[in-house]
């Protein structure tokens, strides 16, 4: 335990204020009777000179009176009984030495001139009593009735009374040393009362201090407030226990969690390891954080990342942050990462982290391998990227299978054609085809199962049959062009391509379609449809030729079934409108409701007067608008014609 330099025990505080107390106290009443004892002692050996000068006082008058100095001389001689008077001289009322006596040494001459000198100066008709280093002088006046005649002058030496002050001095100072000593000696034994229970429990925390265990109890038989300080550090210690025992109960389920977790969970400061659960130590082949230490020379995870690793991964230091501040502060909407490289393998880690509540510092980091995941996120970008090109590629192969517009606008006065794909490749398809004669062609377009490459794959196969039709065409020029008889053969042969000419088949695909058919020169034009509408305006109103309610190609589509076929005469400003069905069921608007063919009609008839241009324009910023960020349903294609 580290003390101060200052430091004094309890005991010492104790006896020295214990000592200091009576020491004072003791001095204090020391001092108190000194100065009384002198006091009387003082006036002791006045009164007893006083009382002998009265007598001699008594004796004098008839003397002085009568000039007898004899007998005066002899009353003075009387003195010499006290061997401590000195001298003696009486004074007369003309300040004339009348008698005198003193012992026969120089001293006691010199004393009796020296007084006799220094009172014949003053006013002696008062009593006179003094005490000084040197004597005791007693003045008593002498009077005859009321008249003043001499003043009796006795001077005693002090050595009795310096001897008997001394001798007091003495005894009261073995007194106060004795008391004291006894003072000293009850303050060792009173310390004991207070010292001892303080020393125990001091004991009691120092051994708790030293070996962190709280397993200590105090006993005493005392019947004062120790009893109830030991009860209390008793029941302190209880609880104590009882917490620590609970924390550990705690600990022990924070840290059996801890290490049933997959990741790699520790807590550091950034740049120590403090904690690491049972996968950090598994992944690491140690068995504790001081043997991770010294087998990777590290003083923290940081130190096994790769510091050969993408910029975009963790390093100690991210900037003037470390990488744990660092992803602290940046954990909204950023996947941290880092690689620690074990041998020739690279694991990589998504990293979150958080600080512990307290003041030290301390921040947990949460460390999942996400290494098979970024693999596979790898391969799938590389299939993707290769199924992209590859669709790109097919759409390239599907955009050259589109008609030019320019052979479009051989047959017609004014045309628009919309054709937007859902994805990179769609399932709607428009084919435009000239015949064998002048002015004669054949347009279709055709809805097929599905959009992106599902219906990008039928499109294929409806070109390839269209093919076939259209030579057949060729080949024979007599033949009469039928769109009805078309539709009916795309019908058997999707049906006996894709094998679905039972319901058990496992494919279901086909289309829903439109054949125009228009001769130029015989000013005829002939239309079957499977399902979707063809829209015309003529004799000022927009007019609707409906289609069959029949799929082509479908596991349900009768394989002998006849569609209609319809004709119409050909005049000067005849349009046709042919769509699929994705921009009439485009959802959209306040509810999210279709387009419609009502509100498809309707713009037609507020635009068919319009440039086919323009009109276009229209078709596409009208949806756009209707739209209003929904997602695209399906794809689209509307073509707008001009006799």
């Amino acid at each position: 335990m580290l003390l101060d330099k200052k430091y004094y025990s309890i005991k010492v505080k104790i006896i020295f204020a214990l000592v200091s107390s009576a020491f004072i106290a003791l001095l204090l009443s020391f001092v108190t009777l000194s100065t009384y004892t002198l006091q009387q002692d003082k006036s002791r050996s006045i009164h007893s000179l006083q009382e002998i000068s009265k007598i001699i006082a008594y004796n004098l008058p008839a003397s002085i009176t009568f000039h007898d100095t004899e007998s005066a001389t002899s009353l003075l001689q009387s003195l010499n009984l006290d061997t401590n008077i000195e001298v003696a001289f009486i004074l007369d009322a003309k300040k004339q030495i009348f008698a005198s006596y003193s012992l026969k040494n120089d001293v006691s001459k010199k004393m009796l001139q020296t007084l006799i000198k220094k009172y014949k100066q003053k006013n002696v008709q008062k009593s006179i009593a003094t005490l000084d280093d040197s004597c005791i002088l007693i003045g008593t006046p002498v009077y005859v009735e009321t008249e003043y005649i001499a003043t009796l002058f006795i001077a005693s030496n002090t050595d009795e009374f310096y001897d008997n002050l001394l001798q007091q001095f003495i005894v009261l100072l073995i007194v106060f040393v004795l008391t004291i000593l006894f003072i000293l000696l009850l303050a060792l034994k009173v310390q004991k009362v207070f010292t001892t229970p303080i020393t125990q429990l001091n004991n009691a925390m120092q051994t708790i201090v030293d070996t962190n265990k709280y397993d200590t109890t105090l006993y005493t038989n005392r019947k004062d407030e120790f009893r109830t300080l030991f009860a209390s550090f008793n029941i302190m210690i209880e609880r104590i226990n009882e917490t620590n025992a609970e924390l550990q109960k705690q600990k022990n389920f924070v840290q059996t969690l801890l290490d049933s977790q997959e990741q790699l969970i520790i807590t550091t400061n950034g740049e120590k390891l403090i904690s690491a659960n049972k996968t950090f130590l598994e992944f690491f082949a140690v068995d504790n954080v001081t043997e991770f230490m010294h087998s990777y020379e590290a003083n923290c995870i940081c130190d096994t990342f790769n510091t050969e690793a993408p910029e975009e991964y963790l390093q100690i230091k991210m900037g003037r942050e470390s990488w744990i501040d660092y992803v602290i502060s940046c954990s909204f909407d950023v996947t941290h990462k880092a690689m620690i490289s074990m041998g020739s393998i690279d694991f990589i880690f998504s990293v979150t982290a958080t600080k512990l509540p307290g003041d030290e510092g301390i921040k947990s980091a949460v460390f999942t391998n996400i290494t098979d995941m970024e693999n596979a996120k790898l391969e799938i970008e590389s299939i993707n990227k290769h199924t992209k090109e590859s669709i790109e590629y097919a759409a390239l192969i599907q955009s050259a299978l589109i008609p030019d517009n320019n052979v479009i606008r051989k047959y017609f006065q004014d045309q628009f054609v919309i054709w937007h794909p859902k994805d990179t490749v769609g399932g709607d398809i428009y084919l435009f085809e000239e015949l064998r004669h002048d002015g004669e062609c054949l347009l279709m377009v055709i809805d097929c199962t599905g959009h992106g490459v599902p219906g990008a794959f039928v499109t294929m196969l409806v070109k390839a049959i269209e093919r076939q039709v259209t030579a057949k065409i060729n080949h024979n020029k007599d033949e009469i062009v039928s769109p009805a008889k078309i539709l009916s053969v795309f019908n058997k042969n999707m049906k006996q391509l894709l094998k679905q000419e039972n319901k058990s088949s496992i494919s279901n695909a086909g289309f829903d379609g439109q054949v125009l058919y228009y001769n130029k020169k015989d000013k005829i034009i002939k239309f079957a449809s499977a399902k979707n509408e063809l829209f015309y305006y003529k004799n000022d109103e927009i007019q609707v030729i409906k289609g069959n309610k029949h799929s082509v190609g479908y596991r349900d589509s009768d394989a002998n079934y006849e569609f209609t076929e319809h004709t119409l005469a050909v005049e000067k400003g005849l349009t046709l409108y042919l769509t699929t069905d994705g921009y009439i069921d485009q959802n959209g608007g306040k509810k999210g409701f279709p387009f419609g063919k009502k509100r498809f009609k309707k713009m037609l008839e507020e635009i068919h007067n319009e440039k086919m241009a323009d009109q276009q324009e229209e078709f596409i910023y009208t949806l756009a608008e209707y739209q209003n960020g929904h997602e695209t349903n399906d794809d689209i294609t509307v073509i707008g014609l001009k006799i």
